[in-house]
């Protein structure tokens, strides 16, 4: 209009902090996200300090469940050295595993660059050996199902999740399925073929286990210093009869 031609350019300006981005619903509780799915996500996977012959394997073995994700050993290094050479390496999410007597039992994953990190109790860990009957690894950038990932928590986690993989392609034939049950996300690794009017579906692992406790706006290496999202209660009156991950 003739009478804000003279305040476009400041008023262009304003509207740049509110465009909303194609397919964003506008009720997320930040915009780390915002632009996910444009390039494939750059992952980085390393575990706690002097890890087990087990846990280095199922480590490798997380990476072959995430397309394009690559491991670093540990060493000695601080966490605030490992932030800051994923930053400046462009990773998109650095994931942690920690394990108790040669037992992987948590996952830390951080969002790069400004957060958010989610913390997982992690249980039950299958590896690809030990589920029987398996080929080569497939490689293939994965179909996702966020089955009873419902609730506003629910789609938080499921959020944080996805945004591991990249955008499959529509031919692929392997599928990787976050099913909650209990507040427990089971994850399960398949591929399927087509045999006729069948389809075949085969697991091909690692099977494991996830239950998140805590979620952070920060990075791993900002600890304490971060807020708080959302932190798990087990100790209220209405724990046993809640569902956290599910509307129903």
């Amino acid at each position: 209009p003739t009478e804000l031609r003279h305040e476009a350019l400041a008023l262009q300006k304003e509207l740049e902090f509110d465009f909303q981005a194609p397919g964003e619903t506008g009720d997320s509780q930040d915009d780390e996200y915002r632009w996910a799915g444009l390039e494939p996500p750059k992952v980085m996977v390393t575990t706690s300090r002097d890890p087990s012959a087990r846990l280095r394997l199922f480590a490798k073995e997380l990476c072959l469940l995430l397309p394009g994700a690559r491991r670093m050993n540990r060493g000695r290094a601080e966490l605030g050295a490992l932030v800051a050479a994923c930053r400046a390496a462009g990773v998109t999410d650095l994931l942690v595993l920690h394990e108790t007597r040669g037992r992987p039992d948590g996952l830390t994953v951080s969002h790069l660059p400004h957060g958010p990190t989610a913390h997982f109790t992690l249980s039950g860990a299958v590896l690809r050996q030990e589920v029987g009957g398996l080929g080569g690894a497939p490689l293939a950038a994965p179909h996702l199902l966020l089955l009873r990932l419902d609730s506003t928590l629910g789609k938080r986690v499921g959020t944080i999740l996805k945004h591991l993989f990249p955008v499959p392609r529509p031919d692929s034939r392997r599928v990787v399925t976050f099913a909650n049950e209990d507040d427990v996300i089971l994850v399960r690794n398949h591929v399927y073929r087509r045999r006729g009017r069948t389809v075949e579906l085969e697991e091909v692992g690692p099977r494991f286990q996830l239950r998140p406790y805590l979620i952070r706006l920060g990075t791993l290496d900002q600890g304490d210093a971060a807020d708080v999202e959302w932190r798990w209660h087990p100790y209220t009156a209405t724990a046993p009869k809640r569902r956290l991950l599910s509307a129903t």
